[in-house]
């Protein structure tokens, strides 16, 4: 056998270990969170806890913490005067990362009730961080992206404000 193979087997293991790790703690993760939103001051302590801070064996994708590219773009809609107020919903999370990094070039596809954030293109598409409103779920709407302006078929989704990474939306000719 390769050192190759064995390094590989080993890594699989242990990333299946830590997923077998996190889903046995989400149980008292959440009651971790009741138990602290219970006794929280809400004078001091202005969010409340979510069940994901207090999981230890989470990994990024599992704890839905967004990139550094996609906090520089967010921030950068803020500065420009571009970002629509009921965005402002994910502003805590992107707060705590905020980096030094430059923000990506597009900073963003907009239409109403949706923004890309960092978008790449990719296989008749984009992917990046989508923030949109529940009315644009599964609609084709018109965007913005720098001076351009293109039809994009938006992903369905259930919540009323839904803000995930790594989502693709088609590019409709």
């Amino acid at each position: 056998m390769s050192s190759t193979y064995v390094l590989k087997a080993i890594k699989k293991g242990q990333e299946l270990r830590r997923r077998e790790l996190h889903e046995q703690e989400i149980g008292v993760a959440n009651l971790t969170a009741l138990m602290a939103n219970v006794n929280r001051d809400a004078k001091k302590t202005k969010t409340p806890y979510k069940a994901a801070d207090f999981c230890f064996f989470a990994s990024d994708a599992e704890l839905n913490n967004p990139d550094e590219i996609n906090a520089a773009a967010y921030f950068e809609l803020i500065e420009k005067k571009l970002l629509p107020s009921w965005a402002l919903f994910i502003f805590s999370e992107m707060k705590r990362i905020r980096s030094s990094i430059a923000p990506p070039d597009p900073v963003a596809a907009i239409g109403d009730g949706f923004l890309l954030l960092a978008p790449e293109a990719t296989n008749g598409g984009m992917e990046g961080l989508l923030i949109a409103q529940k009315r644009v779920s599964g609609q084709v709407i018109q965007v913005t992206i720098g001076r351009s302006k293109v039809k994009v078929t938006v992903p369905e989704f259930e919540e009323m404000l839904l803000a995930r990474e790594h989502v693709f939306v088609s590019v409709n000719g």
